[in-house]
């Protein structure tokens, strides 16, 4: 990669990939409620991609729905598009959460999700998911 010109590389998170390194199809994902599944009353997923160890999706929680506790199955972070809502953790209690925040659970930590308004949710479950080291923590 040393002398190739920065015009010719990908760059994310600080690492760097020469050009020749993309797959040259782009494939579009239906994730619309309409493609989704329904997971628990008033809660619906639709996956993205996934494999043996990393999965990302998109949630739909409608308004005063909750998403029953469960144990996380891998690190799991879970980013709020659009609305508003609580989250619990390991300890129980619950922190409000809205449209540009995120949480990020351990695997094995039990959790649960309620809308307050209606929620719209990307989720990537990923063993040993790093937090970013210029993410900005919320109390």
């Amino acid at each position: 990669m040393i002398g190739t010109p920065m015009s010719d590389m990908c760059r994310h998170g600080g690492r760097r990939w020469a050009a020749e390194s993309y797959r040259p199809v782009m494939e579009m994902i239906d994730v619309t409620a309409g493609v989704a599944r329904q997971i628990a009353p008033g809660f619906t997923g639709a996956g993205v991609v996934g494999g043996e160890e990393a999965h990302l999706g998109v949630l739909r929680v409608e308004a005063g729905a909750e998403i029953p506790r469960h144990p996380a199955v891998a690190d799991q972070a879970l980013l709020v598009v659009a609305g508003r809502g609580e989250v619990s953790g390991g300890d129980g209690a619950w922190r409000p959460i809205e449209a540009g925040q995120a949480a990020i659970w351990r695997a094995g930590e039990p959790h649960t999700t309620r809308a307050i308004e209606d929620l719209t949710l990307v989720v990537l479950e990923l063993p040993d998911l790093p937090i970013h080291p210029r993410a900005v923590r919320l109390p």
